[in-house]
């Protein structure tokens, strides 16, 4: 059962973002600029102690709050700039590509070697390249790394937020700062060391990983793609 428990977290937040964006956002003026401060909070502290976890399974649940804390941090910056709330559907549509991705990835890895220490899972590149590569594109992307699709959204943010007060872009830039150690910490955890035991993947496992890959880094190179979907909606 815990094998599945980073799709299952996936899905759930999905699923959240979604409601979200159906039902709309009403925030009263004078509590849009705190609702701003209070997402910036959530990715920086979540970072922060995500910095120290051990288990595999916990690191996907900080992945998954930290990519929520962008989702509502776009949702108000939104409302603070007068734009619609389907600003905050670029961020929705880059963590459903690079957070499935790495939802994917942490599952398949806990299936095949049934440890939850992140220590265990050393040498990750020695034992299938293609998903060791995966995970580095996942990684970077969630990160907020320049070229890959979640960039894009940040940029947004950071780029609107500027607008309204240079403080709370500080504070978003260093939020992104730590997010991107968080991501860099298991990253490195999983490239460092060898293995000698391969990972083989099924046909169907690697079409998926090979599509999200592709598109990841396909949304970051070619960000006109989504700004073109968020002009429908602004």
């Amino acid at each position: 059962m815990r094998q599945v428990l980073p799709l299952v977290v996936f899905v759930i937040a999905v699923a959240a973002m979604l409601a979200i964006l159906v039902r709309g956002v009403c925030i009263a003026p004078e509590l849009e600029v705190p609702a701003a401060v209070a997402s910036i909070l959530i990715i920086a502290l979540f970072s922060i102690a995500g910095l120290f976890e051990k288990s595999i399974i916990k690191y996907v649940y900080y992945s998954t709050i930290i990519q929520f804390g962008y989702f509502l941090l776009d949702t108000s910056t939104a409302l603070l700039i007068n734009k619609s709330i389907w600003f905050a559907v670029i961020q929705l549509i880059n963590f459903v590509i690079a957070g499935g991705l790495f939802a994917v990835i942490m599952a398949l890895l806990y299936n095949y070697v049934r440890k939850e220490n992140v220590p265990d899972y050393a040498g990750l590149y020695d034992r299938n390249q293609m998903l060791g590569l995966a995970l580095a594109i996942s990684c970077l992307s969630l990160g907020g790394m320049p070229g890959f699709n979640i960039f894009v959204g940040e940029f947004l943010i950071y780029s609107a937020l500027f607008t309204i007060h240079p403080a709370l872009t500080i504070g978003a830039i260093f939020a992104g700062l730590v997010c991107f150690i968080f991501y860099f910490r298991i990253c490195y955890v999983l490239f460092a060391g060898t293995a000698k035991k391969a990972i083989k993947l099924s046909l169907l496992s690697r079409a998926v990983i090979s599509i999200l890959a592709i598109a990841v880094v396909a949304l970051g190179v070619i960000p006109h793609i989504l700004m073109t979907i968020l002009e429908w909606y602004t």
